[in-house]
């Protein structure tokens, strides 16, 4: 940069291609929106140029060697360059690396947002891949739906089917997400019988929770428990209940019409 300055301060040509690059900078300050970099990238950069500043104080703050003269044979001419000019070529050397820094950092930015974000679009397409295929289902033929209500000052709901080949599936959504270990687990009951566990999913920022059980349930009722455990080992509920619901199945009795 400060080449291309001195250069220009002492041409007499037209430089018209300076005047169409110029223009780039404010329109891409004008169209793009500014991205707040990572907290340990931004980090990283404020201690490099932490350090920075601190040689140039500890240079400054050193004791000064004792001059030495020597005795130079003449020359015919020299060059006298001015303590003003160094100093101006030293601050555009530092505005040139703050601004490749910047721009680093910038472009880093840029990318891990758009990774970010495309994670994001990734994960909202499958849980609605999974929602449509699992709502679907209500018109199939012997499908019995039942609602799984959250228990009270709790956040979460959803819904279950039991399908014609006797497994169910639970679909839960506007859950909190997990962390670490963390699992929310499916515990079962038939007719009243011993609670067992049926599976246990995870859930991100999307805060839906899809399982399909492998058991069979040929009952006349299928009571569901859904519990925030803190890890997939636990063999019996010991968080709180998010949600419950019990499906009822009735045999109608025969009718038989008169002759």
């Amino acid at each position: 940069m400060a080449s291309v300055r001195e250069h220009l301060s002492t041409c007499a040509k037209p430089h018209p291609e300076l005047r169409e690059m110029g223009g780039v900078v404010p329109y891409l300050g004008g169209s793009l929106d500014p991205v707040e970099p990572p907290k340990h990238l931004r980090a990283a950069v404020m201690a490099a140029a932490l350090e920075d500043l601190r040689a140039r104080s500890a240079e400054k703050a050193a004791p000064e060697a004792a001059p030495v003269f020597t005795v130079l044979a003449p020359v015919r001419s020299a060059r006298v360059v001015s303590l003003a000019r160094v100093r101006a070529l030293r601050s555009r050397r530092a505005v040139a690396w703050l601004t490749r820094v910047a721009a680093a950092v910038a472009v880093v930015s840029l990318v891990g947002y758009a990774a970010a974000v495309q994670g994001d679009l990734n994960h909202a397409h499958q849980a609605q891949a999974t929602a449509n295929n699992f709502y679907s289902k209500y018109t199939v033929p012997g499908v019995l739906h039942f609602v799984l209500t959250p228990e009270t000052g709790l956040q979460g709901a959803g819904d279950a089917l039991l399908l014609p080949s006797g497994h169910v599936q639970v679909l839960l959504h506007g859950l909190e997400p997990t962390t670490g270990d963390e699992v929310y687990m499916v515990w079962s009951s038939v007719d009243g019988g011993a609670i067992t566990r049926a599976g246990w999913f995870t859930v991100d920022d999307q805060g839906q929770g899809f399982l399909e059980m492998d058991n069979e349930f040929p009952s006349t009722s299928l009571w569901l428990m859904v519990c925030l455990e803190p890890n997939s080992g636990v063999q019996k509920p010991t968080g709180p209940a998010i949600v419950t619901g019990t499906l009822w199945l009735y045999s109608l009795p025969s009718v038989t019409t008169p002759a």
